[in-house]
């Protein structure tokens, strides 16, 4: 009788302890008044309230759905719209959104050594991360990079001051980047020069841990096609085999399918050189193969070599002050290059250039369309580091070059949030506003869905269930 009796007060001290224990370490925080756009087909939720319990979302719906305990930890955000973080689906860390960042464009060692610039961004990730989170982008994918980009997610995982990370490592690709392959240890890019050579470097993916496979799969000499496409065509089996994602560069269409019929589960840019066709669009679908359209990173490159040979500064939309000063100094800078601008890079070419990346954005912009009257799944991604595609803020550009090119808002936001996700293979975790889905969204202060230039107006983002000012992590204060 007595130990009955000693087990149910054993028992009831447990109880309550747990108890106790829960209410210490489980607060609750309350966002409520906002207007919900939970990044789904969803209707938007009027005077919403979101609970976030242990950094994720334990409830949203209305005030009488989620009902508020006490008067702790309420943030009033009434009149204000709620939208999921945002996800750039296509980054390189170790680029720097100039031209330092890519030595196979303009070679300047004497001006930007570039293993100098790689170490620094080895060095000195959260940089790029602090202008990601200030643009209101709480996940990223790094398509690209040397090894240590791998790692970056590891590293963070416990931190809600900067985004979530995935990154894939080193390009495999049949193209030779040796201005970009620094030593045995960092390197951008592995070899296929060979069906062998190409499983190999898809072996020596996996080994780094990485889940996933990107092939810069550029567009070959009409006499090397059939080698090349069977390359292709292992690299995929090899993928497959080892229980890894494929990813490709492809922006030409004969490319884009193949790399499609071989297994790729994203093309992370848009084909460029002519209009879709039925059968591209059979192949995306029916393999659900994301499409990540990247309109407006050829349109960087070309402004970034115009301001060079021009010797002229070109302004940098920045509209939170996201940027690092080390960036903006460098940008503003083009006659740093002066002495080293290739014979070619003239004031003509770049009138010329100019003109032709607008006829290539529009074709990227018709073939987008395409894509999404077809069903297709859409995630946005920047290119971020490339020349004048700046690591953060870019991601407004981005969208709203997707609303121009004749999608919805509420398009962009999904192809912006959920989709990202799941292109990152990261839909069960994050990117909707959604109960057991990861804390991370945005407060708004205009209305995304009449224009998505609103998503400017960040001024509250929520990673992980914690809570920044927009203007407590700008570089810079904005006027």
């Amino acid at each position: 009788m007595e130990d009955n009796y000693m087990c149910t007060y054993i028992k009831s001290i447990a109880i309550l302890m747990c108890f106790i224990s829960s209410s210490i370490y489980a607060q609750s925080t309350y966002y409520q008044g906002a207007t919900v756009i939970d990044g789904t087909d969803n209707e938007p939720i009027k005077n919403a309230t979101i609970i976030v319990t242990d950094g994720k979302i334990s409830c949203v719906g209305s005030a009488k759905t989620c009902q508020i305990s006490g008067q702790k930890n309420v943030i009033n955000v009434e009149g204000q719209y709620i939208t999921p973080g945002l996800v750039d689906a296509h980054v390189h860390f170790n680029q720097t959104g100039w031209i330092d960042g890519r030595p196979d464009g303009i070679a300047a060692p004497e001006v930007y050594p570039y293993e100098k610039t790689s170490m620094a961004n080895l060095a000195n990730p959260e940089r790029w991360l602090k202008s990601y989170l200030c643009s209101g982008i709480t996940s990223v994918f790094d398509v690209g990079g040397p090894f240590w980009t791998t790692q970056l997610h590891q590293k963070f995982a416990h931190s809600n001051d900067v985004p979530n990370i995935k990154a894939v490592g080193p390009l495999v690709t049949w193209v030779t980047v040796d201005a970009m392959q620094l030593n045995d240890e960092v390197y951008t890019f592995l070899p296929m020069g060979s069906i062998e050579e190409a499983v190999a470097s898809v072996d020596k993916v996996r080994q780094s841990g990485s889940d996933t496979v990107k092939v810069w799969f550029l567009t070959p000499p009409e006499d090397k096609r059939d080698e090349l496409d069977a390359r292709m065509y292992a690299i995929g089996k090899g993928v497959k085999d080892s229980g890894m994602k494929l990813i490709v560069h492809a922006t030409t269409l004969r490319e884009a399918k193949v790399a499609i019929k071989a297994g790729a589960k994203m093309l992370v840019h848009s084909v460029d050189d002519k209009p879709l066709d039925q059968e591209f669009l059979n192949l995306l679908v029916t393999n659900k193969v994301y499409y990540v359209p990247t309109l407006l990173v050829h349109g960087g490159w070309t402004r970034g070599y115009s301001s060079v040979a021009l010797n002229l500064p070109l302004p940098i939309d920045d509209p939170n002050g996201c940027v690092d000063q080390e960036t903006l100094d460098n940008i503003t800078t083009p006659e740093r290059l002066s002495s080293v601008k290739p014979e070619w890079l003239t004031g003509v070419w770049a009138f010329d250039r100019l003109q032709s990346s607008g006829m290539q954005l529009s074709q990227m912009n018709e073939n987008l369309l395409k894509v999404h009257n077809a069903g297709g799944l859409i995630a946005t991604g920047t290119d971020a580091g490339n020349p004048l595609t700046l690591h953060g803020p870019s991601i407004y550009a981005e969208m709203e070059a997707m609303q121009n090119a004749g999608l919805a808002a509420k398009d962009i936001i999904i192809y912006s949030t959920k989709n990202g996700a799941g292109a990152m293979g990261g839909s069960s975790k994050f990117g909707t506003i959604e109960v057991g889905k990861t804390a991370d969204f945005l407060v708004l202060s205009e209305d995304p869905l009449k224009d998505i230039r609103a998503f400017r107006s960040v001024k509250q983002i929520v990673r992980g269930g914690k809570l920044h000012q927009q203007s407590d992590l700008a570089y810079r204060n904005i006027d």
